[in-house]
């Protein structure tokens, strides 16, 4: 090889040593952003679901477990929704438990807390909405303010389902085929960390805003109707606030449908011929 050969060969050398390291560079950056990739993809699959709202009649209960702050105030304690619906359209929610007095604040203000009710019934029907204290001495009012009872809307069921298994976030792991309620489900186990990054993104604004004051979300259990594909069963817990309870800390939350399509009455007490007016 003659002399003017050689520094051409080692010109080639040195592109090739350099081309090669590039190479290893670009793989492994490539590697590299796959990883991150396929992390940030969803684990779950889309679950196939039926409203609740394609039910022409409903029962439902949701039990409610608290442990941190209302209204800035230590507190552990308890609610439990009852839901009945028809299908006229009428409804009733029946609500009890250690913080119904905070509830019921909320709604009636602190004079109607002083009846220290054992249950607070609303009452949606034709007639308009009316809120009935199970106390001493039974209490019928009538809200002038349709915002008066957001907070006991909040609270149903219905409404928290609808949250919790909305089309943005309800994604799971099939877990098995079971019985719950005495009706055959589907399993489903709901990551909580990509139930609640889809939540605080959904385009549903009552999903985006029950998702937006919240810290962290457990995983939680969902179960399918086999046949109607609706939800009829829901466990789960949350960190942060929940505005219908001017709460903040942990909360759990249990959702059992235990009658569809049946039919159920929902009839006005006696006590509301003499409602009193908000």
């Amino acid at each position: 090889m003659s002399n003017q050969d050689r520094p051409t060969s080692r010109w080639i050398d040195r592109q090739r040593r350099a081309q090669m390291a590039v190479a290893i560079i670009i793989a492994t950056v490539g590697l590299a952003a796959a990883g991150v990739t396929s992390a940030a993809e969803p684990s779950g699959e889309p679950i196939p679901l039926t409203p609740l709202t394609g039910l022409t009649a409903l029962e439902a209960t949701v039990s409610i477990e608290v442990d941190g702050a209302v209204n800035g105030e230590p507190t552990q304690g308890d609610l439990t929704a009852q839901l009945t619906s028809t299908a006229e359209g009428a409804s009733r929610i029946d609500v009890t438990g250690s913080l119904l007095g905070d509830v019921v604040a909320q709604v009636g203000g602190s004079a109607v807390k002083l009846f220290r009710p054992k249950k607070v019934s609303v009452y949606a029907v034709p007639e308009g909405t009316y809120v009935v204290l199970d106390a001493l001495l039974d209490v019928c009012i009538k809200p002038s303010d349709s915002q008066a009872t957001e907070a006991l809307d909040q609270l149903s069921p219905q409404a928290l389902m609808d949250i919790l298994t909305g089309s943005d976030v309800a994604r799971g792991t099939f877990v098995g085929d079971e019985v719950r309620n005495d009706m055959p489900v589907k399993h489903y186990l709901i990551d909580g960390d990509e139930f609640l990054a889809a939540a605080q993104a959904s385009s549903d604004p009552n999903v985006n805003l029950f998702a937006q004051s919240l810290n962290s979300a457990a995983d939680a259990d969902l179960y399918v109707s086999a046949e109607g594909g609706y939800p009829v069963a829901y466990r789960g817990g949350f960190s942060g606030a929940f505005e219908p309870l001017k709460f903040e800390g942990d909360l759990t939350v249990q959702i059992d449908l235990t009658g569809v399509n049946g039919d159920a009455e929902v009839t006005l007490p006696g006590t509301c011929d003499r409602a009193i007016s908000t």
